[in-house]
């Protein structure tokens, strides 16, 4: 079996060695790091794992996820903390058409010079910037669209100049924009459903069953689907 190979790297000014291949975080992991805060899927889609790094000659710090950023020999990383962002109160269930009333609940957004600091610092490659532009100027659709990988990790509002927090304002438009969408018949059938807890029989009956009883159970269901 041929030796592990390994890489050094600086995790947050200190010189260790880790097994080439390991992510940031199996880095630290790797090292006796108790990590509580900061991991969260492990498959790049929470966004809970920040992190900002300067590979080898590079002059430009990068940003991405830890869980799915690969150290690299002579890699200089930081593990970054959770960044405050302004979150406004609202009932949106309360709100009548909630869209136009954006600038009035976050007005920040008036502030935004399109500078493109936030789009640099998105590790999943939205030009956040080009969104911002897109809300001042009322089209939604076409921001909403190009938020939809928005992990809301909040690297984007940790560049931002201004003090914007593009994610936060980008999930209010998400909710504005589906709350006056007419909701599916078959949606409002089986939240109707849920609320009548018409399934509540079947599931007490599950949690009872024993793994053997459960397996003889998925597969009549699968076959009754079939």
């Amino acid at each position: 079996m041929p030796d592990k190979k390994y890489v050094t790297i600086f995790l947050e000014g200190r010189r260790i060695r880790v097994p080439e291949g390991y992510t940031v975080i199996e880095a630290l992991w790797d090292t006796g790091h108790d990590i509580k805060r900061g991991v969260g899927c492990l498959s790049g889609l929470c966004g809970a794992c920040a992190v900002a790094y300067l590979e080898p000659g590079g002059k430009r710090v990068k940003f991405g996820l830890g869980c799915q950023t690969i150290v690299k020999e002579k890699m200089d990383i930081t593990v970054m903390p959770f960044f405050p962002s302004r979150m406004a109160k609202y009932d949106i269930s309360n709100m009548e058409k909630p869209i136009d009333k954006l600038l009035e609940i976050y007005p920040e957004l008036n502030m935004c010079k399109s500078c493109g600091f936030c789009s640099v610092a998105c590790p999943e490659w939205i030009n956040v910037s080009k969104v911002m532009s897109y809300l001042k100027d009322g089209r939604y659709e076409e921001a909403t669209e190009m938020m939809f990988d928005c992990i809301l990790c909040g690297l984007c509002a940790s560049r931002c100049p201004r003090g914007i927090a593009p994610q936060i304002i980008s999930l209010f438009v998400q909710r504005a924009i589906e709350k006056d969408r007419p909701v599916p018949e078959n949606l409002r059938n089986r939240l109707k459903e849920i609320e009548d807890l018409k399934d509540e029989e079947i599931w007490g009956n599950i949690l009872k069953m024993d793994e053997k009883s459960l397996k003889d159970f998925c597969e009549k269901v699968r076959k009754e689907s079939d």
